[in-house]
């Protein structure tokens, strides 16, 4: 999650390090012309003066941290390549796949866990790597000659070849599939790189950047609600927690440099904290962590007994039955394979906890708490309506 973190934000600081850049530059020019017009007047020449020092002053700072930001981005593309090729091979299932790139992420995917042998996949890196490098070189060359525009229009044209391939790539793999991830982040790069030119290339331009933006973050809203749609909360936040929270943290960056680029003086460098998304499944994730410790372990084919009228109000929630007229003596256990079912656990026979975990789990595998998970991702991505969660078998 760090590697995709750094790319969102890194993009959102990229953008409005090189937004502020040309706003500046416009500045200087109009403080320039003042100073002409001001010579006689001593008092307003030293304050202009001093505008146009802090101004310089500024756009150095912020041509620094944009040459650090390619850098930080060099190495999250990267292992988007190595998220790609993974994702896309047929050698392992999903949860290996996920298992596969946490391991790389540890050590910033400076070790290669396992040799993928798919000749494609490794065939789509490679073309990857390639197009998404010639996108970043020609960038950073536009960014670092800034504010002259003699890279624009080759950075637009890089930008668009990049898009163009990843949305073919993009046709061919069904919405909603997690291979799909590293892909959208890409085109969020290319996207934002040609907005860029756009908006250093003023008038009319600026209303096709706006448009692109646009339509990236409407795509990214999408393609979340499918990655949701039909999937258990044990998927969405055990097995491939990754996938979604980076999708957040991806829109919540882009979405985030939109909005400051109305104010005139927003400062580069933002911090993950300042985009971190709680998806309300850590709790979650932590019910099946390994645990050193010496716990009781309740398997699947336990019962749990119902023995409190708290135990009989939480079951009728559970299992949807009329309070009214459910009969407490129907009902004196429960397996725990059944409540492990219910979150979408891949093996509830075989699964367990550590028996103080047990009230954590029933909370989550109650419909009112996947309906608000369900809620918080539709909030999150301004969705119209919220991804249907199931209760049980994933599609």
């Amino acid at each position: 999650m760090i590697q995709i973190a750094n790319l969102g934000l890194n993009i959102l600081n990229l953008g409005i390090g090189i937004y502020n850049i040309v706003q500046i530059h416009k500045v200087k020019n109009k403080l320039d012309q003042n100073q002409n017009q001001l010579q006689l007047i001593s008092d307003k020449l030293d304050q202009n003066q001093e505008q146009i020092q802090s101004q310089f002053d500024k756009l150095e700072r912020d041509k620094e941290q944009i040459q650090l930001c390619f850098k930080s981005i060099q190495s999250a593309l990267s292992a988007q390549h190595r998220t790609l090729e993974v994702l896309v091979c047929n050698q392992y299932n999903v949860t290996q796949q996920m298992n596969i790139l946490r391991e790389e992420m540890l050590t910033g995917f400076q070790n290669i866990v396992e040799e993928i042998k798919d000749v494609e996949a490794r065939r789509r890196r490679e073309e990857f790597e390639t197009r998404t490098f010639k996108l970043l070189k020609t960038y950073e060359r536009f960014s670092y000659i800034l504010p002259e525009l003699l890279e624009a229009d080759q950075l637009i044209e890089r930008a668009e070849d990049l898009e163009a391939w990843i949305r073919t790539q993009l046709n061919r793999i069904d919405i909603g599939k997690p291979e799909r991830l590293p892909l959208l982040v890409a085109l969020s790069f290319s996207v934002r790189a040609k907005a860029d030119a756009f908006e250093a290339k003023g008038g009319d331009y600026t209303t096709f950047a706006n448009k692109d933006i646009s339509l990236l973050i409407n795509q990214l809203h999408d393609e979340a609600y499918a990655f949701c749609e039909g999937r258990s909360l044990y998927t969405l936040g055990v097995e491939m927690p990754e996938i979604l929270y980076q999708y957040a943290l991806l829109n919540r960056s882009i979405c985030r440099g939109n909005h400051l680029k109305s104010q005139v003086d927003s400062e580069v460098i933002f911090s993950a904290e300042e985009v971190i998304w709680d998806d309300g499944m850590q709790e979650l994730r932590e019910l099946f962590k390994p645990n050193i410790e010496h716990v009781e372990f309740l398997s699947g084919n336990q019962d749990i007994k119902l023995n409190t009228l708290a135990d009989y109000d939480w079951y009728t929630r559970f299992a949807n039955e009329d309070q009214l007229t459910f009969s407490v003596h129907s009902r004196p256990s429960i397996k725990l394979a059944d409540i492990l079912r219910k979150i979408g656990h891949p093996e509830p026979q075989t699964g367990g906890i550590g028996k103080t975990k047990l009230n954590t789990l029933m909370t989550f595998a109650l419909p009112e708490q996947i309906n608000n998970i369900s809620h918080l991702i539709q909030s999150e991505f301004e969705l119209e309506i919220s991804p249907r969660l199931l209760e049980g078998v994933n599609k």
